[in-house]
């Protein structure tokens, strides 16, 4: 196939120059012959002959040039005519073909998690030069010419069988953003792998917040990626040096330069001292850890975890805890965990709960998520990190550390599908409550890179949105491999999207027959509501005792917190089950219990 193609323009190649080479030696005997006539009507031996030669001469290699050159251009101009894209174009675009997104999406796992919406719909690929246009010769001209006046479709494996680079861009479908007029402008010139994002939005730096609005009568202007133009919001607002210079009121930029000088003068000390306490511990399994962080605030729901995976049988030996408190370091102590307090960067956090998403509590614990993975991948270990607002059904690493399961062996992190379609969480839309990482110099360097943006994170009040784009920014430029199992598609990791959208997993989980790993009771608004749905679900296995603030009582009034002493006082057998709200789901119907989305009138058992 590749001799036959290489034959055919071979042989175009040489007629083409055989045609001009022809008109050529044509057009010069034609004009030698008309001067030769002319000069045998002259006087032979005028002087002035050889002057008006040679001035002829030049003027006849200058038309003949020019009418080569007219002829070659007029020939390459009816090739590219009837083709998809002019010839003005070539340098980087000389055809496309269409290929169904959902054969594109199974042919290459790109990790990320795809949209219902996507079944049936069609992505598109242009091709750069005529060596990544297909072999096949009617789908070589079908991409170059197009089909009955459409592009051509092909297959995912014909269509990328000649492309030894493939740049991969993904957009937003048009249901996701039906207020917005939307363009791509694809131009020739140095590759980037960045998209630049230009909206008709007014100066964000000299325009009260509420005037910040899409407006089509303005003129483009560049602005950051994550602005949202119906809203007049930039999602990645930076943070300041100063809040007040003249009170001397550091900003968030500041403080993080102050905390990343604490970080620094005891690294060397930390990794030593959890270099001992992991082998003493024997905590470190397959060469892999899990982590957990955990303030007083969250004290339940960290012993539930604890409490329910003994319940079940799973040895929580390699399991290491951060606390950012005293008191909950001798918590961990007690449920018989290994726990390492690092006093000196997370000792100055809140102990409280966070009442709700992104609440000065929550933004600040995001600081403990940063620093106790890095420390465990610095030390070269594989991390599961979690939540402590999970439950196991079956021991998660079991799925991780399978080598027979070839469709993770490649990637580096893996995550569990948050749900969330916001802009500054795609296209990953990683949840930062549960993922694996495996140990290697990119993974250290993410995280690395988590650490120094610090201050966007305290900013952005969200772990998660930055974290997500720094794994779209190092995916790009060090060819980190991440992976998100998609929600839908797979039913290893359900959370709380599916408990409060995708019912038919939960009844699953409900009736026992799901496949599931773990279940993350995310999505929830605070601490309360948790316990609450994980009692109704029955996956709550903390006794009243150690519930409602009473934590801190029996840590405070018990004589001596050694390893594993609170297991027996707070952990139960058996999942402690009550009814809550009847639109929720429970293990059992609950039908006399209150609605909690009384606006939704959707009941979980009918």
């Amino acid at each position: 196939m590749k001799m036959t193609a290489f034959r055919r323009l071979f042989t175009v190649a040489t007629l083409l120059k055989i045609c001009a080479v022809s008109f050529y030696l044509g057009y010069r005997n034609a004009v030698n012959e008309r001067h030769t006539n002319a000069r045998a009507n002259s006087a032979l031996g005028a002087d002035s002959d050889c002057a008006t030669h040679t001035k002829m001469s030049a003027e006849l290699r200058h038309q003949i040039d020019s009418r080569v050159k007219e002829e070659l251009t007029r020939k390459q101009s009816e090739i590219y005519q009837g083709t998809i894209f002019p010839n003005t174009m070539r340098e980087f675009a000389v055809g496309a073909l269409r290929v169904k997104t959902e054969d594109l999406l199974k042919t290459y796992d790109f990790g990320v998690p795809t949209k219902p919406a996507e079944t049936g719909l069609e992505s598109l690929i242009l091709y750069n030069t005529q060596k990544s246009l297909p072999l096949r010769n009617r789908l070589h001209k079908a991409a170059v010419n197009g089909l009955n006046g459409d592009i051509a479709e092909a297959t995912a494996s014909q269509a990328m069988e000649q492309c030894d680079t493939m740049n991969v861009m993904f957009t937003s479908l048009s249901s996701n953003r039906p207020d917005v007029s939307q363009c791509h402008l694809l131009i020739g010139n140095f590759e980037s792998y960045h998209i630049n994002r230009w909206l008709r939005v007014p100066d964000f730096e000299v325009t009260d917040k509420k005037m910040r609005q899409l407006d089509h009568s303005l003129p483009l202007r560049h602005t950051g990626r994550l602005v949202l133009p119906t809203k007049g919001v930039d999602e990645f607002d930076l943070p300041v040096l100063w809040d007040n210079y003249k009170k001397h009121r550091k900003g968030f930029l500041y403080k993080h330069l102050d905390t990343l000088r604490t970080f620094l003068e005891n690294v060397d000390r930390i990794l030593k001292e959890l270099r001992f306490l992991l082998e003493r511990r024997n905590v470190v399994r397959d060469n892999t850890v899990v982590v957990m962080t955990v303030n007083s605030g969250q004290s339940e729901l960290f012993s539930n975890f604890i409490c329910a995976a003994r319940s079940r049988g799973f040895d929580t030996g390699n399991v290491l805890v951060f606390p950012t408190d005293e008191e909950s370091h001798k918590l961990a102590q007690g449920m018989g965990v290994a726990s390492y307090y690092d006093k000196k960067n997370l000792g100055a956090l809140p102990k409280g709960e966070a009442m709700y998403y992104g609440d000065p509590i929550f933004a600040s614990m995001m600081f403990a998520k940063v620093l106790c993975v890095l420390y465990v991948s610095l030390l070269g270990h594989d991390v599961l990190f979690q939540d402590v607002d999970i439950v196991w059904f079956k021991d998660p690493l079991t799925y991780f550390h399978d080598k027979s399961n070839t469709a993770i062996k490649d990637f580096d992190i893996m995550f569990q599908h948050d749900g969330s379609s916001q802009p500054r969480y795609n296209p990953l839309s990683a949840n930062s409550g549960f993922y694996y990482v495996r140990a290697n110099k990119k993974t250290a360097y993410l995280f690395t890179s988590l650490l120094y943006h610090g201050a966007v994170v305290r900013k952005s009040k969200s772990h998660q949105q930055v974290l997500v784009q720094l794994l779209n920014e190092h995916s790009s430029m060090f060819g980190l491999k991440v992976k998100v199992f998609d929600k839908s598609q797979t039913d290893m990791f359900p959370g709380g999207w599916h408990f409060h959208q995708d019912w038919e997993t939960m009844r699953k989980i409900a009736d026992g027959k799901s496949n599931a790993y773990i279940f993350h009771m995310s999505w929830t608004e605070n601490k309360a509501n948790k316990l609450l749905f994980l009692r109704q679900m029955a996956e709550w296995y903390v006794r009243d005792t150690c519930v409602d603030g009473t934590m801190s009582h029996v840590i405070e009034n018990y004589e001596k917190v050694t390893d594993g002493s609170l297991i027996e006082k707070c952990c139960s057998t058996e999942p402690i089950f009550s009814c809550h709200f009847r639109d929720k789901p429970s293990k059992v119907p609950c039908p006399d219990s209150p609605l909690i989305d009384p606006h939704k009138q959707r009941l979980f058992w009918k």
